[in-house]
């Protein structure tokens, strides 16, 4: 399962929170979630305006945990 590492990367950089919002024109409440709600999914454009603004790569603000997929699929996977 694909997690965000947004945090990390605004550390990396010296950007606060309140600097991206601004920056790349997303709500605070969004960044916030960005930053520590780790299983939040945000929208493809809005990882684009976080990528850009903060001059990355979009898979460099997130990582797979290697958990796989959600309950719903493990106990799917295994019923069939």
């Amino acid at each position: 399962m694909f997690r965000l590492r947004v945090k990390e990367v605004l550390e990396e950089k010296g950007v606060t929170q309140g600097k991206l919002s601004r920056g790349a024109d997303i709500p605070a409440t969004t960044v916030r979630r960005l930053v520590h709600d780790s299983k939040y999914i945000p929208s493809a454009l809005t990882l684009d305006k976080v990528a850009k603004f903060l001059g990355v790569p979009v898979e460099s603000l997130y990582y797979d945990d290697g958990e796989g997929g959600s309950e719903t699929e493990k106990t799917t996977s295994t019923q069939s």
